[in-house]
This record gives structure tokens, C-alpha cells and sequence, in this order.
């Protein structure tokens, strides 16, 4: 089974949903995880981002972003958005009506995990705030991660086929 995640830029949100299953996932395991982005920019991960998820124990220093494209979605079994923003773009972009929220399928309905623009009104000017979001975002898809695990593979498995 191949799983998706897809967030905006593929540097922060996905990119960790991404490692963060990848080090749950046994040796041998069926399922396979992946990544993208719904912008066509060049993003590179923030050494800030990238020492943290170190320090959290996900060497991301081998990925490299990509952009979300009709062959990336449909070589995947189950895709999951990020956010309702990358939901939404799904839905607009690929007719994709189908794509779950990461904390739905975790057991937390309708939690949000907001990009660092969205959360933090200063942004630009504001680099602790900006660090203290993005650990405080990395820490919570680390921390559901099992769950979502339990959902693709447990006796009760309630992720069902998207496509």
C-alpha cells in the first residue's frame, strides 16, 4: 500500500508525516510512504526544521520535495492531505473529493495543523515564534502517527480504499 501525504510545500508538514510513518513501519512492511507538495516551487527543508526532526529521531537529509501531479496521485493507494487547504487544492486541481485530513484519520476531527503563515501573524519577523510552531506542529504529527498507523493496518482498520 502506498500512502500520500501532501501539504503545500513538501518541507514541513508532509515531509514528517511522511518519516515520521516511514520509522514506525517495520522491516519488510507492505506499506510504502511518500510525499508531496501542491506548490511548483523550488522549497528546500529549513536547516531548523531538518535539525529538529534529527533530534526527533528522522534523518531527513535525503529528501529531496516534489510537486503534486496526476501520476504521483494516482501511484499512490491512500492519499491524505495535511490541511483543509490541501484538500481543498485536491478537490479543485486533480477532482479529488476524496482525500481525508491527516488528524481525522487520527482519531482528532477537525484539528487543524496550520503552516507557519497561518499561525503566525509575524512571521517574517518573528524567528522564535516561527521555531516554537514549527516543534510544536513536528511533535503532533509524531504523535499521531501511531494512530494512523493502527487505522491503515489494525484488526479494525477504518481507512478504507480512496480510489
Amino acid at each position: 500500500m502506498r500512502v500520500l501525504f501532501v501539504c503545500t510545500g513538501n518541507i514541513f508538514r508532509s515531509l514528517t508525516a511522511e518519516y515520521a510513518l516511514r520509522a514506525l513501519l517495520p522491516p519488510g512492511s507492505a506499506i510504502v510512504a511518500a510525499s508531496a507538495g501542491t506548490e511548483d516551487f523550488p522549497h528546500v527543508v529549513k536547516p531548523m526544521v531538518a535539525s529538529y526532526l534529527s533530534r526527533c529521531g528522522l534523518d531527513v537529509s535525503g529528501h529531496r520535495r516534489r510537486t503534486v501531479t496526476p501520476a504521483v496521485l494516482d501511484a499512490a493507494d491512500r492519499v491524505i492531505a495535511m490541511s483543509t487547504e490541501h484538500r481543498g487544492e485536491l478537490a479543485q486541481r486533480f477532482g479529488r473529493t476524496d482525500i481525508p485530513l491527516f488528524a481525522d484519520l487520527c482519531g482528532y476531527f477537525g484539528e487543524p495543523l496550520p503552516d507557519v503563515d497561518e499561525a503566525v501573524a509575524d512571521h517574517r519577523t518573528n524567528p522564535a515564534a516561527v521555531e516554537a510552531h514549527v516543534r510544536r506542529i513536528i511533535d503532533r504529527i509524531i504523535e499521531l502517527t501511531p494512530a494512523l498507523l493502527d487505522g491503515l493496518t489494525g484488526p479494525d482498520a477504518h481507512i478504507t480504499e480512496l480510489r
